[in-house]
């Protein structure tokens, strides 16, 4: 009796520090989760800080229904911001985005700051559909998939602001943000 007592403690106390040391190990491994998760996050919010400043730099080529939509799309990527924001929060991490800037070359006319902000549109979908595969956590990617829904429905708007007709607007199956501008559609140069 007194032996299998004495056996019983020991395998609970073997229980115990093994327990111990998975336990350990675990929280290690979550932390070094969570830092990553935030590394993402704070990339794509430098990403959506630089697309709002780059809407800044096409408004002025712009006029009519496309300034309208502009800036519209502009206000949508604000919200973005505001919402990668409340994520890094809920998740205990800083907002600390790397610094981006989106080089827009030389825009003279609407139709250099259209491909602009679709070229812009088109990368940031990607960086944002990689960084949905590089979350951990899995709560905050349906919103980084609403986010890229949002882009490639601004896709289809900037192709026929560009002249592209009818099923040319339409983006792919599966749109990556590879597919290019439509080149010389505009009708109103």
């Amino acid at each position: 009796m007194r032996r299998a007592l004495l056996v019983g403690a020991i395998l609970a106390l073997l229980a115990a520090s093994l327990t111990a040391c998975g336990g350990g190990g675990s929280s290690s491994t979550a932390q070094q989760e969570k830092e990553a998760d935030a590394r993402v996050l704070n990339e794509i919010l430098g990403r959506q800080l630089a697309a709002v400043a780059a809407y800044g730099k096409a408004l002025p080529k712009l006029h009519g229904a496309d300034l309208v939509t502009a800036r519209h799309f502009r206000a949508q990527e604000q919200e973005h911001v505001d919402a990668t924001t409340k994520v890094l929060q809920k998740t205990g991490a800083e907002a600390d985005p790397p610094a981006e800037t989106i080089e827009a070359n030389e825009l003279k006319t609407p139709e250099d700051a259209l491909t602009f902000l679709y070229e812009m549109e088109s990368a940031t979908i990607d960086a944002e559909l990689h960084a949905i595969d590089r979350l951990n956590i899995g709560w905050p990617r349906p919103l980084l998939a609403s986010m890229v829904a949002n882009q490639a429905q601004r896709l289809v708007l900037i192709r026929r602001a560009l002249g592209a007709q009818s099923l040319a607007t339409v983006p792919q199956p599966f749109e990556t943000g590879e597919t290019p501008a439509p080149e010389g559609m505009m009708t109103n140069p």
